[in-house]
């Protein structure tokens, strides 16, 4: 099973509902019959992380850009992923395609 951490920035801007896009997220893996154990705990290991940032200021990747060790991670950003406009309703399912080909992609 692949684990995510999931990692929320303090929600001063917020352009899209945090805690809605990840419980649809979890919803429509559990639906696909995809099993990712979803965490919050920073100090287990991860496959990868996502950032979900309110607004497009997206203030977790300073954290994450600034670090050596980082581990691989996804940033939502409002109603961007990484580098990508997508809209708010169709965060989960982009999210699933974006976590199914990057864990695919890696070696485990």
């Amino acid at each position: 099973m692949y684990s995510i951490g999931l990692r929320y920035c303090g929600g001063c801007n917020p352009q899209i509902d945090r805690s809605t896009v990840i419980k649809n997220l979890k919803e429509d893996l559990e639906k696909m019959g995809i099993e990712i154990d979803l965490t919050i705990d920073r100090q287990r290991t991860v496959d990868v992380v996502l950032l979900i940032n309110g607004c497009m200021h997206a203030c977790l990747e300073e954290e994450y850009l600034r670090k050596d060790d980082t581990p691989q991670f996804i940033s939502v950003k409002g109603e961007m992923v990484d580098s990508q406009y997508v809209k708010e309703d169709h965060i989960p399912e982009f999210l699933i395609k974006t976590i199914v080909d990057l864990l695919n992609s890696s070696s485990y």
